[in-house]
């Protein structure tokens, strides 16, 4: 999926403002890292900076004076709103929603598949992709029943070596799941103002964001990722 969505948009040359933020005044040396992420995407994509914005300001605050001039000159400029990380942003995901209807793109770097773009039809391709999983299993499960395979629990005969493999291999595939990374991503702005898990799996339903298998977010999931990804519940 991220393949599909790289191919619609064309970065070399692409027209960026930067915008980056702190909360206080003891936080310099995060505008120094936001800074060197940009500029190193900039380099690396050929691509053109033609203004930033900075400030000290809590992430609640969503009326900024200068990201208000960021987003003026996005508008103005037709380019892109460039962040080091989604939380440099907002920590809200309506204001996300809110951003894209006004019909300015934005790209973090830190969650590079979630953008503007990816945000307007992430409810579209969910679906297409929980069918596309279902087709894949049944046609896996026909394939072993051919060759003979028994579908069903394993045994408790089965090693613990690989029983071990077998564990790994399932948390592997679940750290680097895209529906996973994509949940991360907006559960770590998410958790900075709100500790209620459900409403995270609300606002991540309304989203269009699924689990790893495709499904509807609740509280239980939310926790699991959290836990997976050892995302800090500090405020």
């Amino acid at each position: 999926m991220p393949v599909i969505f790289a191919s619609l948009i064309k970065i070399e040359n692409m027209k960026y403002i930067a915008y980056y933020r702190v909360s206080t005044n003891k936080q310099n040396l995060g505008i120094d890292a936001q800074k060197n992420a940009v500029e190193n995407y900039i380099k690396a994509n050929n691509a053109n900076l033609i203004g930033s914005y900075q400030e000290k300001e809590s992430g609640k605050n969503d009326d900024r004076k200068e990201l208000r001039k960021a987003l003026e000159q996005c508008k103005k400029e037709d380019a892109t709103l460039l962040i080091a990380k989604l939380d440099r942003l907002s920590r809200k995901v309506s204001f996300l929603f809110n951003l894209r209807d006004s019909g300015i793109n934005f790209l973090s770097l830190d969650c590079p598949n979630f953008n503007t773009l990816t945000l307007g039809i992430f409810a579209t391709l969910a679906q297409a992709e929980r069918e596309l999983i279902s087709q894949r299993t049944k046609a896996a499960l026909q394939i072993k029943k051919q060759n003979g395979v028994k579908l069903g629990t394993p045994k408790k005969n089965v090693s613990e070596d690989i029983r071990n493999l077998a564990y790994t291999k399932i948390k592997s595939n679940a750290n680097e799941n895209v529906n996973n990374k994509r949940a991360k991503c907006v559960i770590e702005a998410l958790i900075k103002t709100t500790n209620n898990k459900a409403e995270i799996a609300r606002k991540l339903n309304e989203g269009g964001f699924t689990t790893s298998k495709g499904g509807k977010f609740t509280s239980i999931q939310v926790i699991r990722l959290i836990h997976r990804y050892n995302i800090s519940e500090t405020r």
